[in-house]
């Protein structure tokens, strides 16, 4: 069978989840890739001859493939950067997840009766599955991009503006110590170290967001304090 799949990508996933944002979506794909694997494992020690079934378990193979990109991505990518984006993988998922579906059902009647079955719990199951952001992922997303819309000019106003989407956008994505903004600036420019030149719109976006970070740092730290000592004033005064 390795044969049949030589081309596909094979791309690692570790064990347990790291993911630094969407990390429900990135459980879910998780759970999917290990039951998957699974299926896939069982029908390949069986050394199936019929073509159908040979050509659905690549394709199986390369949509795990795809699965464990999105999960390694939001692994290794900036927090900032993944909640901006966030429609582009939550469509993503929602294509990965009618491929699983379309593929198993195809592979459904090929295979043995308790196989059938735990097949059948899993397309259950993917039917059942929403992907959704959490909501402190999209205030993060929401004041960022209600920023880049107001596409206002260099002045008092526009620094305004950018320092406070930054505040509430690094404090509803935890980048909340001065090691954590170290990271999150080490992984942008990682990021643009490995950016193809023919993506103009992501190098400027990443840029931008690096900008933020690294002029607002200070404020970002005072905002930061200045949240942590009103929720403990406010813990303190209204004990449970």
């Amino acid at each position: 069978m390795a044969s049949h799949c030589a081309e596909a990508l094979e791309i690692p996933i570790p064990t347990h989840c790291k993911a630094k944002v969407h990390r429900s979506i990135c459980l879910e794909l998780h759970g999917f890739i290990d039951r998957i694997l699974h299926i896939i494992l069982a029908i390949e020690s069986a050394r199936p001859n019929c073509a159908l079934a040979i050509q659905t378990l690549c394709s199986l193979h390369f949509t795990s493939d795809k699965a464990k990109s999105i999960v390694k991505l939001c692994s290794e990518s900036s927090k900032l950067y993944l909640a901006i984006t966030s429609h582009k993988i939550l469509s993503r998922c929602e294509k990965i997840r009618n491929a699983f579906e379309l593929y198993l059902a195809q592979i459904q009647n090929t295979v043995t009766i308790p196989l059938a079955a735990k097949i059948s719990s899993i397309l259950h199951d993917l039917r059942d599955t929403k992907f959704s952001m959490e909501f402190a992922e999209d205030e993060a997303r929401k004041v960022v991009l209600a920023l880049l819309d107001k596409n206002l000019p260099p002045s008092a106003s526009m620094e305004n503006a950018e320092l406070e989407a930054i505040q509430i956008a690094t404090l509803r994505l935890e980048i909340n110590s001065p090691f954590s903004l170290l990271v999150e600036k080490a992984t942008l420019k990682r990021q643009l170290d490995h950016i193809k030149g023919t993506h103009q719109k992501e190098k400027e976006l990443l840029e931008y967001l690096l900008y933020l970070l690294i002029k607002y740092e200070k404020f970002i730290w005072q905002f930061q304090n200045e949240s942590l000592s009103l929720k403990h004033e406010y813990v303190m005064t209204n004990p449970l």
